[in-house]
């Protein structure tokens, strides 16, 4: 985990690190650059607020794309303890892949982490067609604090992909199969 998730501890005063050498945090491109903004903002600005490195939206382009943002199940599990932890997940198959029978076969997975003391959406991971414009969308929502019951409350566009992330009622904790049923 980054050390400098919430807030930015110097050892040496006056010495700043961005981008790829800073440990344990994300090395890339738009990460340097924000970083070095916001950094830029805070000696020249007056500004206080620090680079957030969990809440980061990346995305892994292999034909079967990966999505993520925020907290993973097991991280959020070690920091906020198991108890207070829930997870919403579903196997689907897009639309747009129930023409391929190759493709039908493989379904896509949508999962979000959630604090269950307040609801709030602590991570969300998506294996599917369009995995980065997926995540890039729900990456300002759960950086701004979206709960379950927002996402809930949020009618999702048909048919997407990404409308599965407003659906998601199943949880890891009720033993219940994530497979999605219907269209």
């Amino acid at each position: 985990m980054c050390p400098f998730t919430h807030s930015c501890v110097c050892s040496t005063a006056n010495i700043y690190a961005i981008g790829d050498v800073m440990e344990g945090c994300p090395e890339l491109t738009p990460v340097a650059i924000q970083a070095g903004k916001m950094l830029a903002r805070r000696l020249f600005d007056g500004k206080t607020e620090a680079m957030d490195y969990k809440n980061v939206c990346t995305t892994v382009f292999t034909p079967l794309e990966y999505g993520t943002v925020g907290w993973s199940e097991d991280d959020a599990k070690g920091e906020f303890g198991e108890e207070n932890v829930e997870v919403y997940h579903s196997n689907f198959t897009p639309l747009e892949w129930s023409l391929s029978e190759h493709r039908a076969k493989h379904p896509a997975f949508a999962k979000i982490v959630v604090d269950k003391s307040s609801n709030q959406v602590l991570g969300m991971h998506f294996l599917g067609p369009h995995a980065g414009e997926v995540t890039q969308g729900f990456g300002v929502a759960i950086k701004k604090g979206i709960t379950m019951d927002d996402l809930h409350e949020t009618v999702g566009i048909h048919p997407t992909s990404a409308e599965v992330l407003t659906d998601l009622d199943v949880t890891k904790s009720s033993g219940a199969s994530a497979d999605a049923k219907g269209c």
